[in-house]
Protein backbone atom coordinates (compact mmCIF):
# COMPACT_ATOMS: atom_id res chain seq x y z
CA UNK A 1 0.00 0.00 0.00
CA UNK A 2 0.98 3.24 -0.71
CA UNK A 3 1.39 6.07 2.28
CA UNK A 4 -0.22 8.29 0.50
CA UNK A 5 -4.07 7.78 0.27
CA UNK A 6 -5.47 7.75 -3.53
CA UNK A 7 -1.85 6.61 -5.08
CA UNK A 8 -0.59 3.16 -5.74
CA UNK A 9 2.95 2.00 -6.65
CA UNK A 10 3.24 0.42 -10.45
CA UNK A 11 5.62 -1.99 -11.44
CA UNK A 12 6.26 -1.99 -15.14
CA UNK A 13 7.67 -5.78 -16.65
CA UNK A 14 10.67 -5.65 -18.84
CA UNK A 15 10.27 -10.10 -19.00
CA UNK A 16 8.37 -9.74 -22.14
CA UNK A 17 8.27 -13.10 -23.23
CA UNK A 18 10.90 -13.83 -26.04
CA UNK A 19 13.09 -10.52 -24.92
CA UNK A 20 15.92 -10.97 -22.83
CA UNK A 21 15.04 -9.95 -18.72
CA UNK A 22 15.58 -6.90 -18.32
CA UNK A 23 16.01 -5.45 -21.82
CA UNK A 24 14.01 -2.33 -23.07
CA UNK A 25 14.43 -0.26 -26.63
CA UNK A 26 14.41 2.97 -27.23
CA UNK A 27 11.31 3.38 -28.49
CA UNK A 28 10.14 1.82 -24.96
CA UNK A 29 12.14 4.48 -22.73
CA UNK A 30 11.28 7.28 -24.59
CA UNK A 31 7.65 6.18 -23.83
CA UNK A 32 8.32 5.14 -20.18
CA UNK A 33 10.49 8.54 -19.50
CA UNK A 34 7.08 10.47 -21.10
CA UNK A 35 4.79 8.26 -18.75
CA UNK A 36 6.70 8.75 -15.58
CA UNK A 37 6.73 12.61 -16.25
CA UNK A 38 2.56 12.19 -16.88
CA UNK A 39 1.92 9.93 -14.42
CA UNK A 40 4.67 9.76 -11.39
CA UNK A 41 5.59 13.43 -10.87
CA UNK A 42 8.70 12.57 -13.58
CA UNK A 43 10.35 9.72 -11.10
CA UNK A 44 10.96 6.59 -12.31
CA UNK A 45 13.17 3.66 -9.99
CA UNK A 46 15.05 0.73 -11.66
CA UNK A 47 14.74 -2.57 -9.19
CA UNK A 48 17.25 -4.98 -8.97
CA UNK A 49 14.95 -7.62 -10.30
CA UNK A 50 15.32 -5.80 -13.45
CA UNK A 51 12.38 -4.07 -13.36
CA UNK A 52 11.24 -0.47 -13.73
CA UNK A 53 8.58 1.21 -10.65
CA UNK A 54 6.68 3.90 -10.86
CA UNK A 55 6.59 5.22 -7.43
CA UNK A 56 3.59 7.38 -7.54
CA UNK A 57 0.72 6.94 -9.56
CA UNK A 58 -3.39 8.12 -8.83
CA UNK A 59 -5.26 5.01 -8.40
CA UNK A 60 -7.89 6.80 -10.88
CA UNK A 61 -5.52 6.41 -13.29
CA UNK A 62 -4.26 3.09 -12.95
CA UNK A 63 -6.19 1.64 -15.63
CA UNK A 64 -5.27 4.00 -18.26
CA UNK A 65 -1.57 3.67 -17.57
CA UNK A 66 -1.84 0.10 -17.73
CA UNK A 67 -3.82 0.06 -21.01
CA UNK A 68 -0.38 2.30 -22.05
CA UNK A 69 1.81 -0.09 -20.67
CA UNK A 70 0.22 -3.17 -22.22
CA UNK A 71 0.40 -1.79 -25.97
CA UNK A 72 4.28 -1.09 -25.31
CA UNK A 73 5.03 -4.50 -24.16
CA UNK A 74 5.38 -3.15 -20.49
CA UNK A 75 2.40 -4.78 -18.42
CA UNK A 76 3.33 -8.71 -18.68
CA UNK A 77 1.32 -10.27 -15.92
CA UNK A 78 4.09 -12.30 -14.59
CA UNK A 79 5.61 -9.90 -11.68
CA UNK A 80 6.91 -12.48 -8.69
CA UNK A 81 6.38 -15.40 -11.00
CA UNK A 82 8.73 -17.81 -12.94
CA UNK A 83 9.77 -16.13 -15.59
CA UNK A 84 10.19 -12.53 -13.71
CA UNK A 85 14.04 -13.96 -13.34
CA UNK A 86 16.73 -12.52 -12.52
CA UNK A 87 19.39 -12.66 -15.10
CA UNK A 88 23.26 -11.19 -15.84
CA UNK A 89 24.30 -10.49 -19.75
CA UNK A 90 26.21 -14.18 -19.30
CA UNK A 91 28.99 -15.25 -22.08
CA UNK A 92 27.44 -13.35 -24.94
CA UNK A 93 28.30 -9.94 -23.45
CA UNK A 94 30.33 -10.42 -20.59
CA UNK A 95 34.20 -11.48 -20.51
CA UNK A 96 34.01 -12.69 -16.80
CA UNK A 97 31.54 -15.07 -17.70
CA UNK A 98 31.88 -18.98 -17.76
CA UNK A 99 28.77 -20.02 -19.56
CA UNK A 100 26.09 -17.93 -21.38
CA UNK A 101 23.11 -16.91 -19.74
CA UNK A 102 20.76 -15.12 -22.28
CA UNK A 103 19.77 -18.72 -23.74
CA UNK A 104 19.02 -20.54 -20.48
CA UNK A 105 16.56 -17.72 -19.51
CA UNK A 106 14.75 -17.75 -23.12
CA UNK A 107 14.51 -21.77 -22.34
CA UNK A 108 12.79 -21.39 -19.24
CA UNK A 109 10.44 -18.42 -20.30
CA UNK A 110 9.09 -20.37 -23.19
CA UNK A 111 8.68 -23.72 -21.10
CA UNK A 112 7.11 -22.10 -18.88
CA UNK A 113 4.66 -19.42 -20.60
CA UNK A 114 1.58 -20.57 -20.03
CA UNK A 115 0.55 -17.66 -16.91
CA UNK A 116 -2.36 -19.77 -15.64
CA UNK A 117 0.39 -22.01 -14.82
CA UNK A 118 2.92 -19.56 -13.45
CA UNK A 119 -0.03 -18.20 -11.07
CA UNK A 120 -0.89 -21.57 -9.72
CA UNK A 121 3.12 -21.81 -8.85
CA UNK A 122 2.61 -18.61 -7.26
CA UNK A 123 5.68 -16.49 -5.23
CA UNK A 124 8.78 -17.74 -6.70
CA UNK A 125 12.25 -16.28 -7.28
CA UNK A 126 14.62 -17.98 -10.10
CA UNK A 127 17.98 -15.67 -10.60
CA UNK A 128 20.79 -16.88 -13.07
CA UNK A 129 24.44 -15.50 -13.03
CA UNK A 130 26.98 -16.72 -15.66
CA UNK A 131 30.15 -16.65 -13.16
CA UNK A 132 30.45 -16.99 -9.51
CA UNK A 133 30.66 -12.97 -9.53
CA UNK A 134 26.85 -13.36 -8.61
CA UNK A 135 25.17 -10.73 -10.75
CA UNK A 136 22.23 -12.36 -11.13
CA UNK A 137 22.39 -12.90 -7.50
CA UNK A 138 21.91 -16.56 -7.89
CA UNK A 139 23.04 -17.89 -4.13
CA UNK A 140 20.29 -15.59 -2.97
CA UNK A 141 17.19 -16.80 -5.60
CA UNK A 142 14.68 -19.86 -4.66
CA UNK A 143 16.23 -21.00 -7.54
CA UNK A 144 19.85 -20.08 -7.98
CA UNK A 145 21.57 -21.04 -11.57
CA UNK A 146 25.26 -20.79 -12.02
CA UNK A 147 26.91 -21.28 -15.25
CA UNK A 148 30.86 -22.97 -14.47
CA UNK A 149 33.08 -23.99 -16.72
CA UNK A 150 34.22 -27.52 -16.96
CA UNK A 151 36.95 -28.58 -19.07
CA UNK A 152 36.11 -25.64 -21.53
CA UNK A 153 32.37 -26.95 -21.71
CA UNK A 154 29.16 -24.70 -20.55
CA UNK A 155 27.57 -26.45 -17.87
CA UNK A 156 25.03 -25.14 -15.08
CA UNK A 157 24.82 -25.72 -10.85
CA UNK A 158 21.39 -25.64 -9.76
CA UNK A 159 20.68 -24.27 -6.18
CA UNK A 160 17.10 -24.12 -4.20
CA UNK A 161 16.36 -23.02 -0.65
CA UNK A 162 18.38 -19.16 -0.98
CA UNK A 163 15.82 -15.81 -0.27
CA UNK A 164 16.52 -12.35 -0.20
CA UNK A 165 14.81 -10.05 2.30
CA UNK A 166 14.11 -9.97 6.16
CA UNK A 167 14.40 -13.60 5.66
CA UNK A 168 17.72 -13.93 3.61
CA UNK A 169 19.32 -17.02 3.18
CA UNK A 170 22.02 -18.89 0.73
CA UNK A 171 21.13 -21.41 -1.53
CA UNK A 172 21.68 -25.18 -1.30
CA UNK A 173 23.28 -26.70 -4.86
CA UNK A 174 21.40 -30.10 -5.24
CA UNK A 175 24.16 -32.21 -7.04
CA UNK A 176 26.30 -32.12 -10.03
CA UNK A 177 25.66 -29.77 -12.77
CA UNK A 178 23.78 -30.26 -15.69
CA UNK A 179 24.00 -29.28 -19.61
CA UNK A 180 22.26 -26.09 -21.18
CA UNK A 181 19.56 -28.12 -22.85
CA UNK A 182 18.13 -30.24 -19.57
CA UNK A 183 17.86 -26.96 -17.14
CA UNK A 184 14.38 -26.72 -18.19
CA UNK A 185 13.61 -29.71 -17.43
CA UNK A 186 15.28 -29.70 -14.08
CA UNK A 187 13.24 -26.42 -12.95
CA UNK A 188 10.29 -28.81 -14.54
CA UNK A 189 11.43 -31.60 -11.60
CA UNK A 190 11.43 -29.11 -9.13
CA UNK A 191 8.70 -27.68 -9.08
CA UNK A 192 6.89 -31.03 -9.53
CA UNK A 193 7.88 -31.80 -6.02
CA UNK A 194 6.75 -28.40 -4.66
CA UNK A 195 3.62 -29.45 -6.45
CA UNK A 196 3.29 -32.64 -5.11
CA UNK A 197 4.27 -31.67 -1.43
CA UNK A 198 2.86 -27.96 -0.89
CA UNK A 199 0.19 -27.10 1.92
CA UNK A 200 -2.42 -24.93 0.52
CA UNK A 201 -1.07 -21.34 0.34
CA UNK A 202 2.30 -22.22 0.82
CA UNK A 203 5.20 -20.43 -1.10
CA UNK A 204 8.29 -22.58 -2.92
CA UNK A 205 10.66 -21.53 -0.47
CA UNK A 206 8.68 -22.49 2.36
CA UNK A 207 8.48 -25.91 1.02
CA UNK A 208 12.07 -26.00 0.72
CA UNK A 209 12.76 -24.98 3.90
CA UNK A 210 10.39 -27.30 5.41
CA UNK A 211 11.03 -30.75 3.18
CA UNK A 212 14.80 -29.38 2.83
CA UNK A 213 16.97 -30.12 -0.68
CA UNK A 214 16.58 -34.25 -0.16
CA UNK A 215 13.13 -34.92 -2.16
CA UNK A 216 14.00 -32.74 -4.54
CA UNK A 217 17.48 -33.41 -5.02
CA UNK A 218 16.07 -37.39 -5.41
CA UNK A 219 13.56 -36.23 -8.20
CA UNK A 220 15.46 -34.57 -10.22
CA UNK A 221 18.44 -37.18 -10.04
CA UNK A 222 15.85 -40.12 -10.21
CA UNK A 223 16.22 -40.36 -14.00
CA UNK A 224 18.27 -38.84 -16.84
CA UNK A 225 17.06 -35.65 -18.00
CA UNK A 226 15.99 -35.02 -21.67
CA UNK A 227 17.13 -32.12 -23.71
CA UNK A 228 14.27 -29.46 -24.76
CA UNK A 229 11.06 -31.62 -23.55
CA UNK A 230 8.14 -30.13 -23.24
CA UNK A 231 6.53 -29.19 -19.95
CA UNK A 232 4.60 -32.12 -18.24
CA UNK A 233 7.82 -34.52 -19.49
CA UNK A 234 6.68 -36.03 -15.90
CA UNK A 235 3.04 -35.95 -14.73
CA UNK A 236 2.55 -33.23 -11.87
CA UNK A 237 0.85 -34.48 -8.60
Amino acid sequence: PHKIPGYAIVVLSLKKPGVPPGDATAEQMDFIADLADRRSFGELRVTHEQNLVLADVKQSELFDLWGEAKAHHLATPNIGLLTDMICCPGGDFCSLANAKSLPIAAAISERFEDIDFQHDIGEIELNMSGCINACGHHHVGNIGILGVDKDGSEWYQISIGGAQGNTSSIGKIIGPSFSALQVPGVIDRLLQVYVRDRFEGERFIDTVRRLGVEPFKEHVYASPIKGGALVGEDEYA
